[in-house]
């Protein structure tokens, strides 16, 4: 067969490559045995702080419940409730994207950060990009991403977040350690709200992310939030609606 014949049979090939979901946890197993390869052992995820529940639920029968306490140390430094999500091995210009749903019945009380990405070491852990929701002035609250440990690089994106109701968060993550080359996507219940060229990862491999509420010590209070319908996949297509 002549070569470009079959440079063009394998491009085509792998343009039609099947999407693959990597990760998917909708709770309709009424417990936490999604999470088994993940991890369901991690930082306060007792009975207590982590249930699966009925009552509020985004599709289907199940989501889960997180709840902070004054007493849920994690350190010095913070308070956590959260559940180990998946890790993804990354390099410079791979992609990642993930999509989940989440609930808050009132506005939070505090700073709380729900969702991070964090390189694994060597040479140290390393957070990389974080979403969270605080207490607006005047009442209500908002939502919020930002790079860097914590957001400490920037705040690139934040709107208003509605108790009482569910909303969407899908992210595209496009991994580059150079500003000008990294890039993150966010669609807020179904509208792109977020596109631009940030950096995305440090020298890291492997990231991973750890849903739940973590936060300061310093104003301790009670706060609950609800996940449903966590989706990681190799393509936008399978995390979209």
């Amino acid at each position: 067969m002549p070569l470009p014949v079959l440079l063009f049979l394998l491009l085509c090939a792998a343009s039609t490559a099947p999407a693959k979901i990597l990760f998917r946890a909708d709770f309709e197993t009424g417990d936490l045995s999604q999470w088994a390869g993940t991890g369901t052992r991690s930082q306060n995820a007792t009975p207590r702080n982590v249930q699966v529940v009925s009552d509020v639920v985004h599709e289907g029968k199940h989501a889960v419940k997180m709840t902070i306490h004054e007493d849920d140390v994690f350190n010095d430094r913070q308070l956590r409730v959260q559940l180990g999500g998946p890790r993804v091995t990354v390099e410079e210009g791979s992609d990642t994207y993930m999509a989940f749903s989440l609930y808050m019945p009132e506005a939070p009380k505090d700073r709380d950060n729900f969702f991070y990405w964090e390189g694994n070491p060597p040479p140290r852990y390393n957070n990389v990009m974080t979403w969270w929701v605080e207490p607006k002035v005047g009442g209500g609250a908002l939502i919020k991403y930002g790079t860097g440990n914590l957001g400490r690089n920037g705040t690139h994106w934040e709107a208003e977040f509605v108790p009482g109701k569910w909303h969407r968060l899908t992210m595209h993550i496009h991994w580059s350690e150079d500003e000008a080359k990294g890039k993150a996507r966010l669609w807020f219940d179904g509208q792109l709200v977020l596109d631009k060229q940030v950096k995305t990862k440090g020298p890291e491999a492997v990231y991973f992310c750890q849903p739940g509420i973590h936060r300061s010590p310093h104003r301790p209070s009670v706060d609950t939030i609800y996940f449903d319908n966590f989706i990681l996949a190799d393509t936008l297509a399978e995390v979209q609606p």
